[in-house]
């Protein structure tokens, strides 16, 4: 009987939580918070072999946040595929506000916005802080600042004092350039890559199948070796691509445009510049429906009073496990570039 009163202990201690941030293992993460506040390494830019036009993708994305009930909706942008973009318009009418409404500009930046990011395939030639990840190909995901970096390469300003530098697609696996990845923290959230650059030295893409290390020439033999090892190695991009909405999707993005581009001639200021015709009949059913079932509203107070909205911190990129990998390994040509940074 005086088992029935008799308590597992387990039950009253507490619980050690098990989950762990999930990190996609197609992508190449650069990450300084992971280790010290810095991440160096050395790797190429390679084409991407299943379709060489996507070698560097570019994708528009936009988010909605909702600060009263704190929910956010992410998706891509239809200016992608060269569809109207309703998104496009918001930011484009937000900029507009920017000088002359300050305050507004901001409490429409914090429930919007709209950026484009990048993705190429890399070959990680040396990498310290994660050596398993030598020899492998991962997608590289970035914006602006290194995509300046190698358009520089491609399309080298011109001076009257220098000599131009020669034009060099760091891609191209006989003419390309290996790329010196230094990054750093400069706040809490955002990574410093200023110290990122390409090789001086324009050479042909070298990777290692085992133990043997093989150099890209130009010949049958070596192009189907490549092409061999580049189909074998490199992730699918699939995952990455453009999505278009689904019927729920196209829902959440009418209803928070109603709800956060406010106050109504902001709003009415995107209807008249959008050529989504689709969406704009959406939200004007939406309005038109708001209006005839609140009887009681002053309709005035739509145009003139802001909805009230808070800034959100954007959250942290997935950090991953410290590892300190500096001991017992054999020094080679690129640590001293490490060490001189």
């Amino acid at each position: 009987m005086s088992d029935f009163f008799d308590l597992p202990d387990d039950s009253f201690k507490p619980k050690t939580s098990s989950y762990e941030r999930k990190t996609d293992g197609n992508i190449y993460n650069p990450d300084p918070n992971a280790f010290n506040g810095k991440y160096q390494s050395v790797f190429r830019f390679v084409p991407y072999i299943h379709d060489k036009t996507k070698s560097k993708y570019t994708k528009y994305s936009a988010k909605f946040y909702n600060p009263l009930t704190k929910e956010a909706i992410f998706v891509d942008c239809p200016s992608n595929v060269n569809q109207p973009s309703i998104l496009w318009d918001i930011e484009s009418v937000i900029k507009t506000l920017e000088n002359d409404e300050p305050e507004l500009h901001k409490k429409l930046k914090d429930s919007f916005s709209r950026w484009h990011s990048n993705w190429s395939p890399v070959y990680i030639k040396k990498d310290p802080q994660r050596p398993e990840l030598e020899g492998t190909i991962k997608f590289f995901k970035f914006s602006a600042q290194i995509n300046n970096v190698i358009n520089g390469q491609i399309n080298p300003e011109e001076s009257e004092l220098v000599e131009t530098a020669p034009s060099v697609n760091p891609y191209h696996l006989l003419n390309g350039k290996d790329f010196l990845c230094v990054v750093g923290k400069k706040t809490k959230i955002f990574r410093d890559w200023t110290k990122c650059k390409f090789m001086d030295e324009i050479t042909p893409f070298v990777f290692k199948i085992g133990d043997k290390q093989v150099v890209t020439e130009n010949s049958e033999k070596s192009v189907k070796l490549v092409q061999e090892f580049l189909k074998k190695n490199t992730p699918t991009l699939d995952d990455y691509l453009h999505k278009d909405w689904t019927n729920d999707q196209f829902e959440k993005v009418a209803e928070n445009i109603v709800t956060l581009i406010q106050p109504r001639p902001v709003l009415d200021m995107v209807l008249e510049r959008t050529k989504d015709i689709k969406m704009k009949e959406a939200i004007l059913s939406k309005l038109a429906g708001k209006t005839s079932t609140s009887n009681t509203v002053n309709t005035s107070s739509l145009i003139d009073e802001p909805v009230s909205f808070e800034s959100n911190e954007t959250p942290l990129e997935p950090v991953s496990e410290k590892v300190d990998n500096t001991t017992n390994i054999e020094k080679d040509e690129y640590d001293s570039l490490f060490e001189d940074l």
